[in-house]
C-alpha cells in the first residue's frame, strides 16, 4: 500500500463554497501558508434557493472594495430589490430591502467566488479531495482525504456545509429537527406573472411551518422550492417532492402559472441547519462556519449571507491565533463573541417569527394583511428579511 503524500499548511480550510471562499479571502494578506479542500471539481452544483443576500457584498467590501466590484460586475445573476410575500388567505405584502441582493445559481455563483479567491489569495486549492478522517493533537491537525493525501496544519476551518465532516469528526452535536429544516428545489422556465427584481415566499394554510418560494433568475428561468421544518415534516409523514408538485399542479392560484411552465429538470432535495440554537462553532486548533456552524436564517431560509461573514470572522481570529501562538478553546471561542454579537439578536428574533407566524396561519394572515396597511407593522416584518 501506497503512503500517503504530505501536506503541511498554517491553515486548512474545508469546503470551497461562500464560507469556505470568504475565509480564504480574508486571508488574503495573512502571510500565512493556506490550502482548501473541495470535495468537487468547479463548476459544481450546490442544491439551495439561490438568494444571495446584501449582506454578501457588504462582507466583501470590508474585506476589499475590489473583490466586491468583481461580484459586482458578475453578469450570471439578477439583482432583486425586494419580496412579495403571499398569507395563506392569499392577501400579499411587498417588502422592499435597504440594499439590493441577487439571485444566481449555486452552479455560477460558487464557481465565480473560486475564480475570485483563486484571484486574489494565494491559496492552495485541492479540487476532487474528501475528507475521510481528522486527528486534532497538541501539535496540530492532521487531515486524511479520501485521495490518500495525508495534510497537516496548525488549525483547520470547517466550511463544508450541512453535513459537514469537519463538524461531524470533532463536535458531538447531533441533528435536532425542531432546528433543523427539509427542502426541495426545482428550477422552472416561463412561469406566469414573476417579476425580476421581486422574490416571492408563500405561506400555504395547507402546509404549517412551511413555506414555497418563486426565485427569479435570468432567461425566464426561476428556483422554485419548498421547505418545511424537519419535526413536522416526520409528524405529518410528508413527503416535500410529491408537496411540492401538488402545490404546482393543483394550488388554487399558483398551479394556474404553472400552468405553461416547463420544468427543466428533477426535484432535488437539501437539508438546512437552522441557527434557532447554538452549537459548538468553535475549539482547539478547529472552527466552523456557514451551514456547518448551523447559521441558517430561520425565517428565510437563506444561508449565503452568514456563511460569507462566518468565513471573514474565523479568518481574522485564525490570524489572532498565529499573531499569540494560542489556538487554544478558550482563545478560538472569540471567534463565537465576535459573530453573535452581529448576528446572535437577528437570529433569535428570526426564530421567533419563524415560530410565531410559520405555525399560526391566522396570525400570518393578520400580520400581512396589516403590513399591507400599516407602515410599523411592515417595518416589523421586514426583520424577516
Amino acid at each position: 500500500m501506497n503512503s500517503p503524500s504530505s501536506n503541511t499548511f498554517d491553515i486548512i480550510i474545508v469546503g470551497a463554497g461562500p464560507a469556505g471562499t470568504a475565509c480564504a479571502l480574508a486571508l488574503k494578506d495573512s502571510g500565512l501558508k493556506i490550502a482548501v479542500l473541495e470535495k468537487h471539481t468547479f463548476p459544481r452544483d450546490k442544491v439551495c434557493g439561490d438568494a444571495i443576500p446584501s449582506r454578501v457584498p457588504k462582507v466583501l467590501r470590508s474585506i476589499s472594495p475590489e473583490i466586491a466590484d468583481e461580484i459586482k460586475s458578475f453578469e450570471k445573476k439578477i439583482t432583486i430589490r425586494g419580496c412579495r410575500v403571499v398569507a395563506p388567505n392569499l392577501n400579499t405584502v411587498d417588502i422592499f430591502f435597504k440594499l439590493d441582493g441577487y439571485i444566481s445559481t449555486r452552479l455560477d455563483f460558487d464557481n465565480k467566488m473560486a475564480e475570485i479567491m483563486k484571484k486574489f489569495s494565494p491559496v492552495t486549492l485541492f479540487e476532487e479531495t474528501s475528507v475521510s478522517g481528522i486527528e486534532i493533537t497538541k501539535d496540530g491537525v492532521e487531515i486524511q482525504s479520501d485521495n490518500n493525501i495525508l495534510f497537516h496544519s496548525k488549525i483547520v476551518i470547517g466550511c463544508d456545509g450541512a453535513h459537514s465532516v469537519v463538524e461531524k469528526k470533532i463536535t458531538a452535536t447531533k441533528m435536532d429537527p425542531k432546528h433543523y429544516t427539509g427542502a426541495v428545489r426545482a428550477y422552472y422556465k416561463n412561469i406566469a406573472g414573476t417579476e425580476d427584481e421581486m422574490m416571492e415566499i408563500h405561506l400555504l394554510k395547507e402546509y404549517p411551518a412551511a413555506y414555497f418560494w418563486i426565485f427569479p433568475l435570468q432567461h425566464k428561468m426561476a428556483n422554485v422550492g419548498f421547505g418545511m421544518l424537519s419535526e413536522k415534516i416526520s409528524e405529518k409523514k410528508v413527503n416535500l417532492r410529491k408537496s411540492l408538485l401538488d402545490i404546482v399542479q393543483t394550488h388554487l392560484t399558483l398551479s394556474k402559472r404553472f400552468q405553461t411552465a416547463e420544468s427543466l429538470g428533477e426535484i432535488t432535495g437539501f437539508g438546512l441547519p437552522m441557527g434557532s440554537r447554538r452549537v459548538k462553532i468553535s475549539g482547539y486548533r478547529f472552527m466552523l462556519c456557514g451551514d456547518a456552524a448551523s447559521l441558517i436564517d430561520p425565517a428565510t431560509g437563506e444561508g449565503i449571507g452568514n456563511a460569507m461573514l462566518s468565513g471573514k470572522f474565523a479568518a481574522q481570529q485564525a490570524i489572532k491565533c498565529f499573531e499569540k501562538n494560542n489556538f487554544s478553546e478558550g482563545f478560538t471561542r472569540q471567534y463565537d463573541e465576535t459573530l453573535f454579537n452581529v448576528i446572535g439578536k437577528e437570529l433569535k428574533q428570526k426564530y421567533f417569527i419563524q415560530r410565531t407566524l410559520g405555525e399560526r396561519a391566522w396570525l400570518a394572515n393578520a400580520a400581512i394583511t396589516l403590513a399591507s396597511k400599516n407602515k410599523f407593522v411592515k417595518r416589523w416584518l421586514q426583520k424577516m428579511f
